[in-house]
């Protein structure tokens, strides 16, 4: 589980989020941000 949160960490960092947490529960709520942000969805 930390694998996976560090490597969702990683990459909202290089995508220019600074606040982390905000974009964590963001994320959690609609599944296709995380699809965009890797370039899938």
């Amino acid at each position: 589980m930390t694998a996976w949160r560090n490597l969702a960490i990683g990459i909202l960092k290089r995508s220019g989020v600074t606040n982390i947490a905000t974009a964590l529960r963001r994320n959690a709520r609609d599944p296709r941000r995380p699809l965009a942000l890797l370039g899938l969805g």
